[in-house]
């Protein structure tokens, strides 16, 4: 099939998506906006927009909120407000610190390169199905929490214990310092956080299967930010499983144990935020007791009601948190910037990364690559009240092993209409951008995938 046939039939698909979305408008047009239905909104009494441009997504407020130790900005009352009292104790009531995530994907079309022996075009209904439960909130004045576990139908029935930390707020006066201790996300208050994309990653289709530093057979390319993702073919973890090259890593790891510091003790204007990690995406314990370590500027320009901009900086210093195939410890290390532009309907954000191995054995430097980058922007406009496109952009330019590493680049596009304030339809489709360049790599297998999802949050 030519190239502009392959670029021509994700756009038809894109433009049935959006009919679809917007037959959907006419008939639920009907349904009245939801009212404060997650469990902070619920405690404070608030509409969900006060928080969110568009869920997941934060605004200026809700950002602050976030790094209050979710207690509304400039205040520290987290530990009276909502709350019941029984003599000395407070308790929050189960509704206003317990939420529940719930996402499915209804239909799922992916195109695979058909050379591959065993690949080709696949349709799914129904899978998978992704149940997230957490609880968080404020335990006293200034001391906040939050946990949350996973389970993943069709690969796990199993909860899994994701992030989990305790907040110790306001140290010293009002956003001088936040405390952070636990599994958490590093990412969590940079320009473009991990964790709160409209675009939500896509895992790999398959476990690849793998022994001990064997390179593991790819089936298909993961659709994650590839600015987030490990970028490097060749490393393993201190555990010796492969680290694929779309996996999310490093300062922008889902969950990693440590404790880190932010604040802004001068002013709005200002954010500061330094960590120590155990590295590695090591859950339990630290296998070489060397750490990893963290800085994190970030400029607000401005945090009006229509318009905000920020803009900022990280530099990550791994020590001794990956291995290659010879069972060496080599040092991974991130430095990137990222922004962020909000103007009333219009949402415009993206990160630039550079990932780097130091500490290689003799005489692998001229075997692997080490130093990739990766870029993603992303950009949303509420054209309704209800309705909300995207586009995404990712590229990726992969470092690592000479023989095995591509580089990959996908567009995405998306339709997501929102039923309520918490639950929404997804209609998206990602292609990749280098079909032409052939090749048999797991960067090349994908070449498009089409779903409808739906999210619920409540």
């Amino acid at each position: 099939m030519a190239y502009g046939e392959r670029f021509f039939q994700p756009c038809l698909k894109t433009a049935l998506a959006l009919a679809f979305v917007l037959f959907s408008t006419s008939l639920a047009g009907c349904i009245s906006e939801a009212e404060a239905i997650p469990a902070f909104a619920r405690k404070y009494e608030v509409n969900c927009h006060v928080c969110h441009t568009r869920q997941p997504r934060l605004n200026p407020f809700g950002e602050q909120f976030l790094e209050n130790g979710y207690q509304m900005p400039g205040t520290e009352d987290g530990g009276i407000v909502a709350k019941l009292k029984y003599g000395d104790l407070t308790l929050d009531q189960v509704s206003n610190y317990l939420g529940v995530l719930f996402a499915t994907t209804g239909i799922e079309h992916t195109e695979l390169k058909r050379e591959i022996e065993g690949s080709g075009d696949q349709t799914e209904l129904g899978s998978p199905t992704i149940l997230r439960l957490f609880t968080a909130g404020t335990i006293t004045n200034n001391v906040g929490f939050f946990v949350e576990t996973t389970t993943i139908f069709g690969r796990s029935s199993e909860l899994e214990l994701g992030r989990a930390f305790v907040t110790l707020n306001n140290l010293g006066g009002m956003n001088w310092g936040h405390l952070r201790v636990g599994r958490f996300d590093p990412s969590a208050y940079f320009s473009m956080a991990r964790g709160r994309p409209q675009f939500v990653p896509i895992g790999p289709k398959l476990a690849p299967p793998f022994g001990a530093f064997s390179t593991p057979t790819v089936n298909r390319w993961s659709l994650t930010q590839s600015a987030y993702a490990s970028k490097f073919y060749g490393l393993f973890n201190r555990s010796r499983t492969a680290i694929q090259p779309y996996d999310s890593t490093l300062f922008n790891s889902p969950e990693e144990v440590g404790i880190d510091i932010h604040g802004r003790p001068f002013g709005d204007w200002f954010l500061y935020q330094v960590g120590v990690l155990n590295g590695g995406n090591e859950r339990a314990g630290d296998s070489n007791n060397s750490k990893d370590w963290y800085v994190m500027t970030r400029f607000d320009y401005a945090q009006s009601h229509d318009f905000s901009a920020n803009l900022s900086g990280f530099a990550y210093f791994g020590n001794h948190n990956a291995k290659v195939s010879t069972n060496a410890d080599v040092s991974r290390s991130r430095y990137g910037v990222g922004a962020r532009m909000r103007y009333k309907w219009l949402d415009i954000y993206g990160a630039y990364t550079i990932d780097r191995v130091t500490d290689l054995p003799s005489g692998m430097e001229s075997t692997f690559d080490s130093t990739a980058t990766g870029v993603t922007v992303e950009a949303h406009a509420m054209v309704t009240d209800r309705l909300l496109l995207g586009t995404r952009y990712d590229h990726l330019d992969a470092g690592g092993l000479l023989a095995t590493r591509k580089s990959a680049t996908f567009v995405g596009v998306q339709a997501k209409y929102y039923l309520r304030s918490n639950m929404a339809f997804t209609v998206r489709d990602d292609f990749n951008v280098r079909n032409v360049e052939g090749g048999t790599s797991a960067a090349r297998n994908l070449r498009n995938r089409f779903s409808v999802d739906l999210s619920i949050v409540f």
